[in-house]
């Protein structure tokens, strides 16, 4: 078998400058050189991309028990959130798996629309008489509302949203940034914030809660007999990760409709439409833009080995753009989701830890999007394109600043 091929690299720390400089550049120049399975060296770590369809099939799913989540990447995601759904192995993720699954189920997910239309339109009478807002923030505040209530029963003051959503965003940063440090010690605003997030939390986990026919994720959690660190963990993880790439998946739609007015007026009128724009914000713009997995044993990818002990990683924004299978890839154009998807389409992941949330996120973000499109007209306040800012998340850098107006046409 033959050693993947990858960009020349500095001794001792590898391609650390390029990763902290610009790592989505670093991963799209390194497939476009080199090919669908590119090696790369992270200080002493070998780390491997892979890019076809068929390698990230055999990674993910055909393969999947070769590959665990014992990464570098998950590691500092466990600073945050602990042993969870997220970052447990084998059994252990299995039964945390089984346990947690009937609280994403179809009924339950469509239990929670009522929840989803009454903070939309809370959202709505909010932005009502403004001429300019910042919908990264707005977004992220409503869906953070949205999961606290529906998986959680918690109907948290904007107070307690405020007060997470800066140390939510510096967490989330900085355990990226230590990914390509060689150090990778946590600051003291890291710690500050942690101690932010575990008050917040707590709130949630002491809110009083409504009576319903479907238990949601906190029931389920107590029925299975979590501990109270198992309560807080998973709490951390669903919060965190069930928020903010709902919320980045939204961001990223408003900046791709508010410079395409006509299709912005489709996406008003026609649900189909707004779904389209949708799957290619999640295209072009996949929250979770990044899957890292550590090779258990040694495999063979692409006609290349891929040593045991590595680390192996999938792109969904490289992948996404892959001419092999998108025309015009990097062109936002959501009538090309009028054909059947390829299989160059992995924003929610794949195999047996695809995203349990994924039916939730669709729907919520159907649900928000339609309303505010009901209602508003946006239009961009600069004439810079937003820039992607890859973190855990795939955020806009510095936020995404819009102009709104009451929609004028029928």
């Amino acid at each position: 078998m033959r050693k993947a091929p990858g960009p020349p690299s500095l001794p001792l720390i590898g391609h650390i400058p390029a990763f902290r400089r610009d790592v989505l550049g670093l991963l799209a120049a390194g497939v476009r050189d080199y090919g669908d399975v590119v090696r790369f060296q992270l200080g002493p770590r070998p780390v491997y991309l892979v890019n076809h369809p068929d390698g990230i099939r055999q990674v993910l799913k055909t393969n999947a028990r070769n590959y665990d989540k014992n990464t570098r990447s998950t590691r500092f995601f466990h600073d945050i959130c602990g042993e969870s759904l997220l970052t447990s192995n084998g059994d252990e993720w299995q039964r945390r798996r089984h346990l947690l699954q009937p609280a994403f189920h179809r009924k339950a997910v469509e239990g929670f629309t009522s929840i989803m239309r009454e903070e939309s339109d809370t959202l709505v009478a909010r932005l009502d008489g403004h001429g300019e807002f910042d919908a990264s923030s707005a977004m992220m505040r409503t869906t953070f509302r949205v999961v606290a209530r529906a998986l959680f029963g918690a109907d948290l003051s904007d107070a307690t949203i405020n007060a997470l959503e800066e140390p939510i965003a510096l967490l989330l940063s900085e355990s990226f940034a230590r990914h390509g440090s060689l150090l990778s010690w946590k600051s003291r605003a890291f710690t500050r914030a942690m101690r932010q997030l575990d008050e917040g939390v707590a709130t949630v986990l002491a809110a009083p809660r409504p009576e319903t026919d479907v238990p949601d994720l906190l029931a389920l959690m107590r029925i299975g007999d979590y501990s109270a660190v198992d309560l807080r963990n998973e709490a951390v993880t669903f919060l965190l990760g069930g928020h903010e790439t709902t919320a980045n998946a939204l961001t990223w739609l408003l900046a791709y409709l508010a410079v395409r007015p006509d299709e912005q007026t489709r996406c008003a009128r026609d649900p189909d439409a707004l779904g389209r724009a949708l799957s290619e914000t999640l295209r072009l713009s996949p929250p979770i833009w990044i899957i890292e997995r550590h090779a258990i044993g040694p495999d063979e990818i692409g006609g290349f080995s891929i040593p045991a002990g590595v680390s192996v990683v999938v792109c969904p924004y490289t992948v996404h753009r892959h001419p092999d299978f998108w025309t015009e890839p990097d062109t936002f154009d959501p009538e090309r989701f009028h054909a059947a998807l390829p299989p160059a389409y992995i924003p929610f992941g794949l195999g047996p830890r695809v995203c349990i949330g994924k039916e939730f996120s669709l729907m919520e973000a159907g649900i928000i999007a339609g309303t505010l499109l009901a209602r508003f007209q946006f239009s961009p306040v600069s004439d810079s394109p937003p820039v992607p800012d890859p973190a855990i998340t795939l955020r806009v850098r510095g936020g995404l600043r819009l102009h709104i107006s009451p929609r004028s046409d029928p």
